[in-house]
Order: C-alpha cells, then structure tokens, then sequence
C-alpha cells in the first residue's frame, strides 16, 4: 500500500517545526512557482530569490495559524497574496532606482482581484509534481494506456488497439491513476481554507 496516499496533508505537516523533511518538500514545490511569478513581475533572479526567502519566511511564521475557516479562503490564494504584496513592497523600496531603468512600476504592481496566471501556474506545478510521484505505483503498461487517453486526448478503443488490450481495461487504468491522481494533489494542495491574514 501507497502510504503518502494515508499522510496528512503537507500543508497541516508543515506546521510541525520539527518536521524538516516536509518544509524541505513544500520548498521544493511551491519555491518554483513563487520564484516563476517573481520573475514574471520582472524581478532580477537575485532579487526574485531574496523574495521567495522572504515569502517562505512568511509562510513557515503563519502555517502555525493553519485553521478550517470556509469564510476566510484557500491556501492558495493567500500565499498568491503573499506573494503579490512581497512583491509589492520590493518595489515600493526599490521603485525609483527601477523606474529609471524602464521598469514599469505602476503596472507591476498591479494586481487582479483573482489572478489568473498565479492560479493556472500553482495548479500546472501541483498536476507536474504529483504525475512524477504517482507513476512509480504503476506499471508501464498501465501508465501508457492513461497517458495516451488522458494526456494525449487520444479514443480509448485507439488506445486500446495500440496496446493490444481491452477497451474496458484502458478505462480501468485511466480511473485508477485518476484517483491516485486526485489523493496525491490533496495531500500537496488540499485548500483546505485558512484563517491566517497576508502579511
């Protein structure tokens, strides 16, 4: 048996200080996104690296705060505010120094109420990240037969004659990765909401 799959959630991990294996996990997934966004926002790579020390700072403060609270949101969106007022206060010290090298300052700045490219760059990162911890559980012929019906967007009864199974059986390997899938994205990003305030 899979035992990741019967692990609390990383984000209810990482509230145990002492659990230096799952921060390093969380680092390693979220540090590439929050660094991606940085630097779309026009960061230079070691400014965009001191923020994301300062974001994760921020997070490894407040995750002891970590609390069901429906009203209050998703993890997600408050780290995705984190980040957008990190940033914001990055150029708000840094903003003539960058304005006279042609950086638009004022547009940097701004923000959407909903972010859309935060959003779809999280859920990119989070799909990535748990398809590479998954496959191991299957065998190939299994996985080929999901990739090419779901990844690939290929018929089944395609798929099917390609690897010389049953229709039925490439249904049954697409919902059995499926499943896995979805228990392996809640346990990197399960939104659970959050009672924590963006600092």
């Amino acid at each position: 048996m899979d035992t990741r799959a019967t692990k609390p959630s990383l984000l209810l991990r990482i509230r145990d200080a002492q659990d230096s294996t799952s921060w390093c996990e969380f680092t390693e997934i979220y540090g590439p996104i929050i660094r991606s966004y940085c630097r779309h926002r026009g960061l230079q790579p070691t400014d965009a690296d001191d923020v994301v020390q300062e974001i994760l700072t921020q997070v490894s403060r407040s995750i002891g705060s970590f609390e069901y609270e429906p009203g209050r949101g998703r993890f997600r969106d408050w780290l995705g505010t984190v980040t957008r007022n990190k940033i914001t206060r990055f150029y708000e010290s840094k903003g003539r120094e960058y304005a006279t090298i042609g950086h638009d300052v004022s547009a940097l700045l701004t923000a959407p109420v909903e972010d859309s490219e935060w959003s779809a760059n999280l859920h990119a990162r989070i799909l990535e990240v748990a398809l590479v911890r998954i496959r191991v559980d299957f065998e190939a012929s299994t996985w080929s037969a999901f990739e090419q019906i779901w990844c690939l967007g290929l018929p089944a009864p395609e798929v099917a004659r390609t690897l010389g199974v049953t229709i039925d059986a490439v249904y049954a390997a697409k919902s059995r990765i499926l499943r896995r899938l979805r228990e392996e994205v809640l346990s990197l990003a399960d939104d659970l909401p959050l009672a924590m305030s963006p600092v």
